[in-house]
C-alpha cells in the first residue's frame, strides 16, 4: 500500500465528509429527523455506555481496595456493584417518593390561599404605581384565570398525554434494560474490548497515527473515570453534610431536600442552584422563615464545600481551568441539556489537554523558553524610557 494510494483514499474521504456537510446543510430537516432516529435506535447503547462508566467506579475500587490479588471472579464483583448500585437507589426513592407526594399535597392544598394573597398584593401594588400597572395586572390575573379554567375541561387531552406519558414510559424502560445488559457486558469484557479496538486502529491505521489514537482514547477513558469518582464522592458527602445540618437545624424535609442536593449536586456549577431553589421552593410552602434559614445555610455550606470539599475530593483530577470549566458546562447544557453538562467537562479536559501538549512540542521545536515568552512584549532595553 504505497504512499500516492494513501493520498488518494485520504481524498475520498474528505470528498465524502465534504459531500455530506453540503447536504446536512441543505437539508437541515432530514438532517435532524436523520440524526434523531439514529440517536433513538443507539439510545440503549449511549445509556449503557454512561452506566458502565459511573458504575466502573465502585467495581474499580473493590478490585483494587478489597480484592486485589485475591482470585474472585468478575461477574461476583459485578454483582456486588450493582446491588450497591439499586440499594442507593432504592434509598432514594424511599426518601424522595413520600416527601414529594406530601409537599404535593400540602401545595395543592395551599395553593388557592397563596394565589389569592399573591393577586391581593400584587393588586395593592400595582394601584400604588398607578392606573396603567393596575389595568394591567387585572388583565394578567384574568388570563391566568382562563389559562386554568381550560386546562381543567382538557379531559380527553389529560388522557392521550397519560397514554403518551405511560408509552413513554415503558419506552424509557424497555431502554434502561437494554442498557443494563450493555453495560454489564462492557464491565464483564472491558479489556478486551479495549484490545480489539486497538487492533482495529492498528490494522486499517499508520502504526504512529494509530499510537496517538490509543492514547487519546486511554486519556479520554482516565479523564470520564477520575471526573465521575469525584463527582460522586462529593455528591455523597455533600448530600450527607446536608441532612446534617438541617436534622440539627430541626428544618423539615430533611431527608428529602438532602436527597436533591446530593443528586443535583452531581451536575456542576448549576446543580448546587437547582437543589437550593427545589428546597428552597418546599421550605416556602411550610415554612417561609425557615426557607431563609436554609438558604443561609447552604451559602456556608456551598462555601464549605467551594474551600474544602471540592479541591481534596475532585482536586485537578481533570485538570482544567475554572474558566473553562465554566465554559464547558454553559456550552454542554446549551447544546446537549443535563448530559451535555456532565460530559463537557471531561471533553473539555481531553481537548485541553491535548491542545496544551501540542503547544507544549511545537515551542520546544522552536527553542522558545518560558523565559523568553515572559520578555515578549516588553520593550528592548535601548528603548526603555524613551
Amino acid at each position: 500500500m504505497g504512499p500516492e494510494f494513501q493520498k488518494k483514499r485520504w481524498r475520498w474521504a474528505a470528498a465524502l465528509l465534504a459531500a455530506a456537510a453540503v447536504w446536512v446543510i441543505w437539508n437541515p430537516g432530514l438532517a435532524g429527523k436523520a440524526l434523531g432516529k439514529i440517536g433513538e435506535a443507539f439510545l440503549p447503547f449511549g445509556a449503557g455506555l454512561g452506566i458502565a462508566f459511573v458504575l466502573n467506579v465502585p467495581l474499580r475500587f473493590l478490585e483494587e481496595r478489597f480484592f486485589a490479588g485475591r482470585k474472585v471472579k468478575r461477574w461476583v464483583l459485578i454483582t456486588v456493584t450493582y446491588l450497591l448500585a439499586a440499594g442507593v437507589l432504592c434509598v432514594l426513592l424511599f426518601l424522595i417518593i413520600p416527601q414529594l407526594k406530601k409537599s404535593a399535597g400540602v401545595l395543592l392544598e395551599n395553593l388557592p390561599g397563596y394565589l389569592a394573597q399573591a393577586e391581593a398584593w400584587t393588586h395593592r401594588t400595582a394601584r400604588k404605581l398607578g392606573p396603567w400597572a393596575a389595568d394591567l395586572t387585572q388583565n394578567a390575573w384574568e388570563a391566568l384565570s382562563q389559562w386554568m379554567e381550560q386546562r381543567q375541561k382538557t379531559g380527553p387531552e389529560m388522557v392521550d398525554s397519560t397514554v403518551n406519558m405511560a408509552a413513554n414510559l415503558f419506552q424509557g424502560t424497555v431502554n434502561l434494560l437494554a442498557g443494563v445488559v450493555f453495560s454489564i457486558y462492557l464491565l464483564a469484557k472491558k479489556e478486551a474490548l479495549c484490545l480489539s479496538c486497538k487492533g482495529v486502529l492498528f490494522a486499517f491505521l499508520p502504526r504512529d497515527k494509530a499510537r496517538k489514537l490509543s492514547r487519546v482514547g486511554r486519556l479520554t477513558t482516565e479523564t470520564f473515570r477520575k471526573f465521575a469518582a469525584g463527582q460522586l464522592t462529593e455528591a455523597f458527602l455533600l448530600g450527607a453534610f446536608c441532612f446534617l445540618g438541617m436534622a440539627l437545624l430541626q428544618m423539615p424535609y430533611a431527608p428529602l431536600i438532602s436527597a436533591m442536593i446530593g443528586v443535583t449536586a452531581l451536575i456542576p456549577i448549576f446543580g448546587a442552584v437547582f437543589g437550593t431553589a427545589a428546597g428552597t421552593l418546599i421550605l416556602l410552602m411550610e415554612r417561609p422563615v425557615t426557607a431563609i434559614w436554609f438558604v443561609a445555610f447552604i451559602l456556608v455550606l456551598q462555601q464549605v464545600e467551594s474551600n474544602f470539599l471540592y479541591p481534596r475530593v475532585v482536586g485537578d483530577s481533570i485538570g482544567l481551568p475554572g474558566i473553562w470549566v465554566l465554559l464547558a458546562v454553559t456550552a454542554g447544557g446549551s447544546l446537549f441539556g443535563v448530559l451535555g453538562m456532565l460530559a463537557g467537562i471531561p471533553l473539555a479536559s481531553v481537548a485541553y489537554t491535548l491542545f496544551r501538549e501540542t503547544v507544549a512540542v511545537r515551542l520546544k521545536r522552536r527553542d522558545i523558553t518560558k523565559e523568553e515568552l515572559a520578555r515578549a512584549g516588553e520593550p528592548a532595553p535601548g528603548n526603555r524610557g524613551k
